[in-house]
C-alpha cells in the first residue's frame, strides 16, 4: 500500500496534519485567557485528541482518493502506450495527483469562503497575505472549475495522439454508432415526462391546501431598515426592495433587546424579556425552559407545520423549546466551540470540512459565523417549502448580515475597494480593534452590504420557488430583523448591537408584511411598533387565539385605516462580552466580569450565565423608552443614574441632551419607564435605581 500511488497521496496529505499546526492557538469565542484555556485542555482533551484523529484520517482518506485518481490516468496513459511504471512513477503520480487535486480544492475554497483563511494567511502577512489577495481578486471558482475540466479533459486525451490511442478510440466510436439512438431519445423522454408529471402533482396538492394560510418569515440578523427603505438599499438590494415596493412598510418597527437570542423570544412570545425571562445570551436550561406559551406553539395545536431554518446565529432554537416542529439549526454548546477551532487550526482540512459530507463528521462546521451562505440556507429552505403538507408556518433565519460579515463568492467582493489593504479585507471579527480610518469604516461596511446581497439573492430564490410552485398567492411573507447594526455612523458609536443604546441604528429595523390574502394595499406605516406587537397581529390574520402578550394587534395599521396607534417602544441593553467598548465605558456602565468570568458549563456542556452575576448584569442594564418626538435613556452608573433626553425629530443622530430644557417631558418618560421596568415582580426602585427585592 505504501509503495502505491493511494498510498503515496495519503502520506503527501497527513503530511499537512503536522504543518497545520505550525502557529496554531487555542482560545475561547476570540479570548486568549489562559484559565479558559487550561481548563478546556483539562476538561476536554479526550474530545480534542478525538477530533485531531479525525482530521487526520481525513487527510489520509482524501489523499488516497486523490492518488487513486493518479493512478487511475496513468493506467490509462500506461495502456494507451503499452509501457510498464516503475514504483518510482507509481509514487510520482500518487504525489503528484494529491498535491494538484488539493491546490484546486483549497483554492477554490478559499476563493469562495475567505474567511475561513483570513486567520491563518491573510493576517500573517507576507507571501500567505500576498497569495490569498491575488486568488481573491483574480480568480474565481467558475475558472477554477473550468481549469480543472481542462486539466482533466487533456489528461485523458492527450495518449489518444499515439497510434495505440487512435485505433482505440477508432473501435469505441464504431461500438457507439451500432447504439440506438432512437432508444436513447425515448428513454430520456420518459424520463422527463415522469418528472415534469410529479412536479405538476405536487404543485396542484399544495396550491390546493388548507384552508388558513401559509406563514413565510424571512429574518435577517443585523438587518438596518435604511438598507430595505433607502433608495440606496434598492440598488443594491433588488429582492428586498421588491418585497418592500408591494407590501406594508412599518417605518418605526422597533425591538426591546436588540440580540438575537432574547429578541427572538420576544418576537415569538409577543412578551417583554422581564415576562418570558430570557434576559442575555446565556441562559440556563431552567429558564429556558420556562419561557411560556409561543406564537409557533399555537399553530401547531391549530393544524400547522411549524418549521425554522438557520445557520450558525440561529443556534438558539435548538436550545430553547419554542413550539417548532422542524428545527433545522446548527447546535451550540462547548463541544461544539471546542470542534470549530480545532477545525481552524487546520486550514487545509477546511475545504474536505466544509463540503456536504463533511458536515456531517464535523458538524461543528455549521455553527461557524465565518461560513454563513445564504444560498445554502435557501436550498433548505425550498426543500421545506416542496414537503410540507397543509398549512406551513416556516421561519428562515439568515446569519450573513450578522459580524463578521462573512458572504461568499462574490458577494464578499462586491462593494470593498480592490486596494484596500487593511485587516478587515475579509471579514470584521467581533473582538478585532476598532478600526483605524475612516478606510477601515468603509470596508467594514462594504463587507456588510455584500453580505446583506447575498441574503437579498438568496431570498430570491425562494421567492421564485414559492411562485413556482403556486403557493405565491396563498402565503403571507414578513420580511424583519432580529435588530439592526451599528456601523460606525459615528465612530464613537462603535460596531454592533445590543452594547449601548445611543442613536437607534441597532433596536430599529424593518418590517415588511406582504399578505395577499387579505389583500392590504401597499403603503407606508410610520407610527411606531415593537417586536411584542408581532405575536397578536399574526395570530388575528391566521385567526387563532394568541397566547398572553404584552402587545396590540396591528390590524389597523395593515388596513390603512390609521398611521399609529400612539405606541411608545421600550428597550434594554444586554451582556457585555468585555469590559470596556463604546457606549459602555468603565465610566459608562455598572462593572462586572468579562463573559468567561461570568459564566459556567452545565454537565451537559451547555454554556450559561453563573447566578451569582444575574441580578448585577440585570440592574447593570441601560433602558429607554420611546414616543414618537422623544427618547429618554436610563443609565445607572456607581455614582448615581444618569438620565439623558433626545428630541428625536430635531435631532435623529441623538447627540444633544435637551433634558434641562424640557424637565417635564423627561419627568413624565421617567415615570413611563420606570413603571414598565417595575412589571418585573423580581424588581423595586431604590432612589431612580431599579433593583431586586
Amino acid at each position: 500500500m505504501l509503495g502505491s500511488a493511494p498510498g503515496a497521496g495519503a502520506i503527501t496529505l497527513a503530511l499537512l496534519f503536522g504543518l497545520d499546526f505550525v502557529g496554531a492557538t487555542l482560545d475561547f469565542m476570540g479570548f486568549s485567557d489562559e484559565k479558559a484555556t487550561s481548563r478546556i485542555l483539562h476538561s476536554y482533551g479526550t474530545q480534542i485528541v478525538r477530533d485531531q484523529l479525525r482530521i487526520l484520517g481525513t487527510y489520509v482518506v482524501v489523499g488516497a482518493l486523490l492518488g487513486a485518481g493518479g493512478a487511475w490516468v496513468g493506467a490509462w496513459w500506461d495502456r494507451v502506450r503499452s509501457s510498464r511504471p516503475s514504483v518510482a512513477v507509481k509514487l510520482a503520480r500518487g504525489v503528484g495527483a494529491a498535491l494538484a487535486g488539493h491546490a484546486y480544492f483549497f483554492a477554490r475554497s478559499v476563493v469562495h469562503y475567505p474567511q475561513l483563511y483570513s486567520e491563518s494567511f491573510y493576517d500573517r502577512g507576507g507571501w500567505r497575505r500576498a497569495a490569498m489577495v491575488w486568488l481573491t481578486e483574480h480568480v474565481s471558482t467558475p475558472r477554477l472549475d473550468l481549469a480543472l475540466a481542462l486539466l482533466v479533459l487533456m489528461s485523458l486525451a492527450l495518449p489518444l495522439m499515439y497510434r495505440e490511442g487512435r485505433a482505440l478510440a477508432a473501435r469505441w466510436s464504431r461500438a457507439t454508432v451500432t447504439a440506438r439512438p432512437v432508444q436513447w431519445v425515448a428513454a430520456v423522454g420518459v424520463v422527463a415526462l415522469l418528472v415534469s408529471l410529479g412536479v405538476a402533482a405536487r404543485r396542484h396538492s399544495r396550491s390546493a391546501g388548507g384552508h388558513r394560510p401559509n406563514v413565510l418569515i424571512l429574518a435577517v440578523d443585523s438587518l438596518r431598515a435604511d438598507r430595505v427603505f433607502s433608495p440606496d438599499g434598492a440598488r443594491r438590494f433588488p429582492t428586498l426592495a421588491s418585497l418592500a415596493a408591494r407590501g406594508v412598510r412599518f417605518r418605526e418597527a422597533h425591538v426591546t433587546v436588540p440580540r438575537t437570542f432574547p429578541s427572538f423570544v420576544t418576537l415569538l412570545t409577543g412578551r417583554y424579556p422581564h415576562h418570558h425571562g430570557i434576559r442575555h445570551m446565556f441562559p440556563s436550561a431552567a429558564q429556558r425552559a420556562a419561557i411560556g406559551t409561543s406564537l409557533p406553539a399555537t399553530l401547531r395545536a391549530a393544524g400547522y407545520r411549524t418549521a425554522v431554518i438557520s445557520d450558525y446565529a440561529g443556534e438558539i432554537f435548538s436550545r430553547t423549546p419554542l413550539g417548532f416542529d422542524g428545527v433545522d439549526v446548527p447546535y451550540f454548546d462547548m463541544k461544539t466551540i471546542i470542534g470549530q477551532r480545532g477545525l481552524q487550526v487546520h486550514p487545509n482540512v477546511l475545504p474536505y470540512a466544509t463540503s456536504d459530507l463533511g458536515r456531517h463528521l464535523f458538524p461543528a462546521v455549521d455553527a461557524l459565523p465565518e461560513l454563513s451562505d445564504p444560498a445554502r440556507l435557501a436550498r433548505r429552505a425550498i426543500t421545506e417549502i416542496d414537503h410540507a403538507d397543509g398549512p406551513l408556518f416556516l421561519t428562515v433565519f439568515f446569519s450573513a448580515a450578522h459580524f463578521p460579515y462573512a458572504s461568499p463568492d462574490p458577494y464578499y467582493r462586491a462593494y470593498g475597494s480592490p486596494d484596500y489593504a487593511g485587516p478587515y479585507r475579509y471579514q470584521k471579527p467581533p473582538l478585532a480593534p476598532a478600526p483605524a480610518n475612516e478606510a477601515d469604516r468603509q470596508q467594514i461596511r462594504a463587507l456588510y452590504d455584500g453580505a446583506v446581497a447575498a441574503t437579498d439573492a438568496a431570498i430570491a430564490r425562494i421567492l421564485t420557488r414559492l411562485k413556482s410552485d403556486g403557493l405565491a398567492d396563498d402565503t403571507i411573507v414578513v420580511l424583519l430583523a432580529d435588530h439592526g447594526e451599528n456601523l460606525y455612523d459615528l465612530p464613537e458609536r462603535g460596531m454592533g448591537h445590543g452594547d449601548h443604546l445611543r442613536g437607534s441604528a441597532a433596536d430599529h429595523v424593518p418590517w415588511v408584511w406582504v399578505d395577499p390574502r387579505h389583500g392590504f394595499p401597499a403603503h407606508d406605516v410610520p407610527g411606531i411598533v415593537r417586536d411584542v406587537d408581532f405575536v397578536p397581529t399574526l395570530a388575528a390574520l391566521l385567526g387563532v387565539a394568541p397566547p398572553p402578550t404584552d402587545g396590540v394587534d396591528l390590524g389597523p395599521l395593515l388596513r390603512g385605516e390609521r398611521g399609529d396607534l400612539g405606541l411608545a417602544a421600550f428597550a434594554e441593553t444586554e451582556l457585555w462580552f468585555t469590559s470596556n467598548g463604546p457606549g459602555f465605558s468603565p465610566e459608562e456602565r455598572l462593572p462586572y466580569p468579562t463573559i468567561t468570568g461570568v459564566t459556567d458549563l452545565a454537565a451537559d456542556d451547555d454554556v450559561f450565565m453563573r447566578s451569582e452575576w444575574q441580578d448585577t448584569i440585570t440592574v447593570a442594564k441601560h433602558r429607554a423608552i420611546r414616543t414618537e418626538r422623544w427618547k429618554l435613556v436610563y443609565q445607572p452608573l456607581r455614582q448615581g443614574v444618569r438620565w439623558t433626553l433626545y428630541d428625536i425629530v430635531a435631532d435623529p443622530d441623538e447627540r444633544a441632551d435637551v433634558l434641562a430644557a424640557h424637565p417635564e417631558v423627561a419627568r413624565s418618560l421617567q415615570h413611563r419607564l420606570q413603571a414598565w421596568m417595575l412589571e418585573d415582580p423580581r424588581m423595586v426602585l431604590r432612589g431612580d435605581f431599579v433593583v431586586p427585592r
